[in-house]
């Protein structure tokens, strides 16, 4: 029997993304539904067994998200020198900001898609705060709270601040707490967002 699956950094990643898919139906299926789920416990373990799920033989299509982190560039090179030495056709230079699709000799499917947007430094807590509405009053007070404790005084390191934004903003909502996943069962993030919908227009792509 052959499997599509996802392949994540962690499980904070796993759960937004198919919670997010949980929301988006495609064919009277949820979209959850169509793929397995792997958590590969950080980008480095995630990157170095690519080329070996790649050549599972019970694979179908396989999608590889993860975070552009500082350097999406270094994060595409890491991917792509992994896709070109398994024999993946016409992969491009860059991401395609639509999230990136290409195939394998074999005719497996391969998707590509690096948080926040496919152009953007950044991480999974980035691509989240974008689907918060415009109007919302806490997110920028959240921003403003955690971006005024001085440097000194920070227990998180830099590369760490939208994770401490979106954490705080969390923590005022109606229950304090709720996991990055649980935000679009209990309405506080829009799972119609347009970024969130190019998100699953590249998951449709991919089972296409």
């Amino acid at each position: 029997m052959m499997v599509n699956r996802l392949i994540f950094e962690g499980p904070d990643d796993a759960h937004v993304v198919m919670n997010l898919l949980f929301n988006h139906e495609l064919e009277g299926l949820s979209l959850k539904e169509h793929f397995m789920p792997k958590d590969k416990n950080g980008v480095d373990n995630l990157i170095n067994t690519l080329n070996e799920e790649l050549k599972a033989t019970d694979l179908d299509r396989l999608g590889v998200i993860l975070d552009a982190d500082v350097d999406l560039a270094r994060q595409w090179a890491r991917v792509t020198r992994v896709l070109d030495a398994h024999g993946c056709l016409n992969v491009p230079a860059v991401p395609d900001v639509a999230g990136t699709v290409v195939e394998t000799q074999e005719g497996k499917k391969v998707g590509v898609w690096i948080m926040p947007d496919n152009r953007s430094k950044g991480a999974l807590e980035d691509f989240v705060s974008g689907l918060i509405a415009e109007n919302d009053v806490l997110w920028p007070k959240a921003q403003a709270d955690v971006n005024s404790i001085p440097a000194a005084d920070r227990r998180f390191k830099d590369t760490y601040l939208s994770k401490a934004q979106i954490h705080t903003w969390l923590a005022w909502q109606e229950e304090p707490g709720t996991l990055m996943g649980g935000t679009f069962s209990r309405k506080y993030l829009d799972p119609n967002h347009p970024q969130a919908a190019a998100f699953v227009n590249w998951i449709k792509r991919l089972l296409a």
